[in-house]
């Protein structure tokens, strides 16, 4: 990423190119140095005539745009299925009730090391094999663990999904 800005008045195309080439101009950036630019999609960005993409090949005729895979990635998880979706906000909910309280986390990291595991802290962007420690919710929230052990199928089926597009971001 180059940098980034807000955009004080509107999100026209050709507002965002003055805004990326005063940022070149300001840093003495040749504009020629852009060989790559991706976006999302928005008409804005991607616009035949008036879109970002259309006024920075004007300025850099080489130039190569591509839609960000990682915003297709966003676009997907957005239009699960609604079992996975409602699987994927109860392990939200979960990871929500270990992490936010400082309590139940030292209690997790507790459980953790007395089962010898590999990890011994839950972290945000983690495996999901912290679902197995289903006696930690049983003590504290027994819907929430009762939940935990109808989706265990469905969050194996998303992680491995997700492993693989997280494979492919760090190749990119």
């Amino acid at each position: 990423m180059l940098f980034s800005k807000p955009l004080e008045t509107d999100t026209k195309g050709e507002t965002i190119f003055m805004v990326v080439k005063q940022f070149c101009e300001e840093k003495n950036i040749p504009m020629g140095n852009i060989i790559v630019c991706a976006t999302d999609g928005a008409p804005s960005m991607i616009g035949r005539h008036r879109g970002f993409i259309a006024h920075l090949i004007r300025a850099v005729p080489k130039v190569f745009s591509i839609h960000c895979v990682i915003h297709r990635q966003d676009l997907i998880v957005k239009h699960l299925t609604p079992n996975l979706h409602q699987s994927l906000q109860i392990v939200i909910t979960t990871t929500n009730k270990i992490k936010n309280n400082s309590l139940n986390d030292r209690i997790f990291q507790h459980l953790c090391e007395n089962n010898d595991e590999d990890y011994k802290r839950l972290l945000l962007h983690t495996e999901v094999r912290w679902l197995s420690k289903v006696e930690f919710l049983e003590k504290y929230d027994s819907t929430l663990a009762e939940m935990v052990k109808m989706i265990r199928i469905d969050v194996g089926y998303l992680a491995n999904i997700l492993e693989k597009l997280n494979l492919v971001n760090k190749q990119l």
